[in-house]
């Protein structure tokens, strides 16, 4: 017998988006031990079931992967980005209240938190330290549109030049040094069969990480 089982989650409830659906959540779990951390989205685009999944960490809540250019057309990408950063809150609260679910996801509530960090007034003091660090790396910038500062900083490549994702985290120890908060990294962009996303990546954001949020009982 298997050591393993899947649990799928439906997401028919999950409103539709223009060129997007989001179908089925499904989570390896291990026998004995319940669901794992990582699930995989299966969806449609433009009304076609995919081959491909897109994973998200349920720990934080957000996809960890993005479409590729080619199965972009003509969806802004820019679009695309932010469809996937609503769609994940929306998609773990449908994971959470799902049955022997809550007990292995963390306990904060993300829908909460984003729209506490979008009301928050603007920490200038932490948007400058952030552009001060990437003046030392000539092919990003900070993205002032899809940013909630001072919790959600988002940054992207503007230059077709070599990169490494080793420059990310230092960019987060960096600003963890200058404002003392501590982040989660995530990055991601278009990658092909033989890709190193490490090195393809487009985008990435800095969240800063609270411990005090709790998701409300």
């Amino acid at each position: 017998m298997s050591t393993y089982e899947v649990h799928v989650i439906d997401l028919n409830g999950l409103q539709d988006y223009r060129f997007i659906k989001f179908l089925r959540m499904e989570i390896l779990g291990v026998r004995g031990y319940g669901p794992t951390f990582f699930g995989h989205v299966r969806y449609t685009l433009n009304g076609i079931e995919q081959d491909e999944s897109l994973p998200m960490d349920l720990g934080k809540g957000i996809f960890i992967a993005t479409l590729r250019d080619d199965q972009l057309g003509d969806i802004p990408r820019e679009v695309l980005e932010k469809t996937l950063q609503e769609s994940a809150v929306k998609i773990i609260e449908i994971v959470r209240k799902a049955p022997n679910m809550e007990a292995f996801l963390p306990d904060y509530d993300y829908l909460i938190y984003d729209r506490d960090c979008s009301e928050e007034k603007v920490d200038k003091t932490t948007v400058t330290a952030l552009e001060n660090i990437l003046k030392d790396y000539p092919y990003l910038k900070y993205d002032e549109l899809y940013s909630k500062p001072p919790n959600v900083l988002k940054c992207r490549v503007t230059v077709n030049s070599p990169r490494q994702a080793n420059d990310i985290f230092e960019i987060e120890h960096r600003l963890r040094n200058d404002t003392g908060e501590k982040y989660i990294v995530t990055y991601g962009g278009s990658s092909g069969p033989g890709d190193n996303l490490d090195e393809v990546w487009s985008t990435f954001s800095l969240r800063k990480f609270d411990f005090q949020r709790t998701k409300s009982k």
